[in-house]
């Protein structure tokens, strides 16, 4: 049955919901700010790997696949990040483990570890791999002491994987952007003409009302073959999506709308038709070979160590929006490994 669009806010969050973690799962409390979520333990004397990270079902999904490979070498210690003001337990964490190497999991986490940096610049600076983190920035990683595995799967990863579903053309592709992130959009812009995919970018201010958001998304709809929503909590928040988002793009000409989160493709209400992002576990395999490479080089990070692009995605489909609007491929949903209907 359908749901309103307000309804369809507290369904499918923009952010993922906190949840209690699976297995067993250790639990210290010395305080209101900080929080064991797990410990594993390793080789005597090899070292602590401090990872800093919300409790939520994705987050967890990448500790797996971390602790799958770093379990049996490293001991392993998770703490809770609730949001940007977790500095201070950053700080026990570290204090209490004295990590070799330090995990940070999504933005708030590293606006949190950026804040404890700027209160302990005498001390010599963990190394450091940041993962799930939107639009991860080579300047930011270099500030960090970091490096990292972006979180955006790349444009034209997800335009090849949507022609292999609709059977309509896909050479021009959408996105409403605000100007903090048009040098992301440019890059890709860059990587997707090489595919002869051509980029329509609609600009809003920085932070615009509902109806200059539906504006922007009627223009690059009569535009382009296809839109591209960004992973961009300033443009996700619940007025816009319930009154910018969700009429924009219910509106004639329909567009498949290619989106970076799985609670965006939902059968309650027509919002993403079509998300790619990376596979969770396979990102924590990727974040430990990292690891190993700095424990390789004495617990430093090599100088040659660039930002990744994630090795294995996974595909979410709208069932009932793609049948509905658009004309799929004979072997469609074949090409997916999640159909929501």
């Amino acid at each position: 049955m359908a749901v309103t669009r307000r309804q369809f806010l507290i369904i499918v969050p923009t952010c993922a919901a906190a949840v209690g973690c699976a297995g067993a799962v250790r639990r210290q409390i010395a305080g209101p700010a900080y929080v064991e979520l797990h410990q594993q333990g390793g080789r005597a004397n090899a070292g602590t790997v401090l990872v800093c990270m919300p409790e939520t079902p994705q987050t967890q999904e990448v500790w797996v696949g971390l602790t799958d490979e770093l379990g049996t070498e490293f001991r392993m210690v998770a703490i809770r990040v609730a949001d940007r003001s977790s500095g201070p337990a950053i700080a026990e964490g570290i204090r209490r483990h004295r990590p070799s190497a330090i995990v940070l999991m999504n933005n708030p986490t590293v606006a949190a570890y950026r804040d404890y940096l700027g209160k302990v610049t005498s001390e010599r600076r963990l190394p450091a791999v940041v993962v799930m983190t939107s639009f991860l920035e080579p300047s930011e990683l270099l500030s960090l002491g970091a490096t990292g595995i972006t979180y955006e799967v790349p444009l034209i990863t997800a335009v090849t994987s949507l022609r292999r579903i609709v059977a309509s053309p896909v050479d021009r592709v959408g996105v409403v952007c605000r100007a903090p992130l048009a040098g992301f959009v440019a890059r890709q812009r860059d990587l997707a003409l090489r595919e002869q995919v051509a980029i329509v970018e609609e600009n809003v201010r920085s932070r615009p009302n509902a109806s200059e958001l539906r504006r922007a998304i009627r223009r690059a709809k009569n535009e382009a073959d296809a839109l591209w929503l960004l992973n961009d909590d300033r443009l996700l928040t619940p007025n816009l999506i319930a009154d910018g988002w969700l009429p924009g793009l219910n509106e004639r000409p329909w567009r498949p709308t290619i989106v970076g989160a799985a609670s965006l493709v939902s059968s309650q209400q027509s919002f993403g038709t079509f998300a790619v992002l990376p596979d969770h576990t396979a990102l924590g395999v990727q974040t430990a070979n990292l690891v190993f490479e700095i424990a390789d080089n004495g617990w430093k990070l090599p100088a040659d160590l660039a930002a990744q692009l994630p090795l294995s995605t996974t595909v979410a489909i709208d069932s009932i929006q793609a049948r509905e609007r658009f004309a799929l491929q004979e072997d469609a949903f074949a090409q997916v490994d999640r159909i929501v209907e």
